[in-house]
């Protein structure tokens, strides 16, 4: 079942791993997604926020994201299957 975000805010997909600020009513992409911050928060404090909360994600910067549109999952999706580490959703 699709699921669509309640809120445009920042969600995290700590298997994946990525961030993305996903407007209210897209779809989020395959996998489970969880709310980190608001909207209105300055993209490298949401990726800081990340790492001080989820310490083995502190590794590498985790990549950030723009979902506004199903089109922009869709692009997502696609490029998570053809990465040559197979990190598909």
């Amino acid at each position: 079942m699709q699921e669509y975000a309640p809120e445009t805010a920042y969600y995290l997909n700590g298997r994946l791993p990525r961030i993305a600020l996903i407007a209210k009513g897209v779809r989020f992409p395959e996998g489970r997604w969880i709310r980190v911050a608001g909207e209105l928060v300055l993209p490298w404090h949401v990726q800081q926020l990340v790492s001080d909360l989820f310490p083995s994600l502190a590794k590498a910067a985790i990549p950030l994201v723009t979902l506004l549109t199903d089109f922009d999952v869709q692009e997502l999706e696609r490029q998570l299957v053809s990465e040559p580490h197979g990190a598909a959703p």
